[in-house]
């Protein structure tokens, strides 16, 4: 009677730790697994760094759910900033849903321009410029379809833009 007694107990203590971990929020994450510089213009002047110029980037972007509920985001916002300063516009991802314990990937193309202070640009010689991308994607993880957290998630990362082989040179994120 006993080791019945003992081993319901041991059952019991058993799915009790498994839907503990089951039902424990964990955050998803965004990242920039690869960027691509799909035009740029720009002025040739003496120095290696143009003082105005127009680019296409091209980024590719994981969100990835660890949850064993769906994680639900309204519009998402991805932009480019250089010296504090937005340059470009706001390129805006669509709401959608990414599974329990999955990943969804997207394509986000975005404009870039100089900004209109040309002197925030003059102070770099080496041909390269540093623009940080971030991306902000605000949701919701659903776990058994009766619990939901709000969640915002965010990401900045470091994009080496190489204007003498008018490639990305490195993601730092």
């Amino acid at each position: 009677m006993l080791r019945v007694r003992f081993g319901c107990l041991c059952v019991l203590l058993c799915n009790s730790v498994g839907f503990a971990s089951i039902v424990r929020f964990r955050n998803p994450q965004v990242k920039l697994t690869s960027a691509t510089l799909i035009q740029i213009r720009y002025n040739n002047p003496t120095s290696s760094l143009p003082s105005l110029f127009n680019a296409t980037l091209l980024t590719h972007l994981t969100i990835t759910n660890p949850n064993y509920g769906g994680f639900s985001y309204e519009n998402g916002e991805v932009s480019v900033v250089y010296g504090g300063l937005r340059i470009g516009d706001i390129a805006r991802v669509r709401s959608d849903t990414v599974k329990a314990r999955k990943s969804k990937e997207m394509n986000v193309t975005m404009k870039v321009r100089s900004p209109n202070n040309v002197t925030l640009l003059s102070g770099n010689h080496s041909g390269t410029l540093n623009l940080t991308s971030y991306a902000r994607f605000n949701g919701t993880v659903r776990l058994l379809k009766i619990i939901k957290k709000r969640n915002t998630i965010e990401m900045a990362c470091v994009i080496n833009l190489n204007f003498t082989s008018h490639q990305i040179k490195a993601i730092h994120c």
